[in-house]
């Protein structure tokens, strides 16, 4: 799907949601573009180090996926991962069995970075892109810090343009390298034109997005060799056909999928006529905001597409992480990472029974 943005017509403006909820102590980072560094560093004290004393002690259960080595062959029990199903055994022995492996105490965690330009929409509080790049400087940080190793790649989805690659590399000075990559990205994907805030509506219309997906993730299919941390960093208003590519990324691969999302995208505003513009192409359409059929019609649009999305996932045995513009960057992560952990510990007392 195509993201478009608002020109107004008829009535105000709408009115701006709730500023992002932020914890006790923190405040957000500054939106300033061009300071990586000075970014990263007030991350690190406030969001960073507050995640990292929750999982002090526990480096397994931050993100570490199951390492190289195999351990041990068991049966299979409810809850554990078919892809790890030995067949020859399970049919010598007529019972599925699973393969056991030795967890690594060292991580590679591949970035794949969505730079569209749908991730500039804004409503209030910070932009779509603004809240990827703190999610990627957020989790980045906590990587190193465990003495993880971190790459990435980069892509407009334009297919026309190539892949921007980040050769796996340790420490915070390879996180201050990844800020300064995403920032140079941006700044080279910004058409010379000014672009007005982005709006989600192309879905209602049934235009087709000019973003593609796939080729990163085929990419990464072809460059990441090594069992991996894949983190898919998008809105995903992409092209269709991305969904087999995944399937594939997290066969090989421990795959969490972010998705940025803006509250204003997901129910259509009663502010009446509206031009709306394509962020990508250009084109334009009128659309009639305050026809409560059609702000109904774009209702159930979303709430397909967030269903298709969450089952496509599932399906493909990746996480997904819904992260919203106006809500607290700390809480959410906090949420998902306390899930994981809870997860992995049911796990393991599933596989020492």
């Amino acid at each position: 799907m195509a993201m478009f943005g608002f020109r107004r017509r008829a009535k105000s403006a709408v009115a701006s949601t709730a500023a992002p909820e932020i914890e006790a102590g923190s405040r957000p980072t500054p939106a300033a573009p061009g300071r990586p560094g000075a970014l990263y560093q007030t991350l690190s004290w406030t969001i960073i180090r507050r995640l990292d004393g929750i999982f002090q002690g526990d480096h397994e259960t931050l993100f570490h996926g199951t390492g190289m080595r195999m351990s041990d062959i068991r049966e299979y029990q409810a809850g554990d991962d078919v892809r790890h199903l030995d067949w020859n055994v399970s049919a010598r022995t007529g019972a599925l069995h699973v393969r056991t492996f030795y967890e690594e105490r060292e991580l590679t965690a591949w970035f794949l970075i969505d730079t569209s330009e749908s991730l500039a929409f804004q409503s209030a509080g910070l932009s779509k892109r603004q809240m990827a790049r703190q999610a990627v400087e957020t989790l980045a940080g906590l990587l190193v810090r465990h003495g993880d190793r971190i790459a990435a790649m980069l892509d407009r989805g334009l297919g026309n343009t190539p892949l921007r690659l980040l050769p796996p590399g340790s420490g915070q000075s390879h996180v201050i390298r990844l800020l300064d990559m995403m920032e140079m990205h941006r700044e080279d994907s910004v058409p010379p034109t000014s672009r007005p805030a982005r709006k989600a509506s192309a879905a209602q219309e049934g235009l087709p997005s000019s973003t593609q997906l796939t080729p990163m993730l085929e990419r990464a299919l072809a460059v990441i060799r090594r069992r991996s941390l894949v983190i898919i960093v998008s809105d995903f208003w992409v092209a269709s056909g991305w969904e087999a590519a995944l399937r594939r990324l997290a066969h090989r691969h421990d795959v969490l999928c972010i998705q940025i999302t803006d509250p204003l995208e997901m129910q259509l505003p009663n502010v009446g006529m509206l031009t709306i513009q394509d962020s990508e192409s250009g084109e334009q359409i009128l659309v009639d905001t305050g026809d409560a059929i059609t702000r109904a019609r774009y209702d159930d649009i979303m709430k397909q597409r967030q269903a298709k999305i969450a089952q496509t996932c599932a399906l493909a045995g990746a996480d997904l992480l819904q992260m919203q513009t106006n809500q607290s960057l700390l809480r959410q992560l906090m949420g998902y990472l306390a899930f994981r952990k809870k997860r992995r510990a049911l796990s393991g007392a599933r596989a020492s029974r």
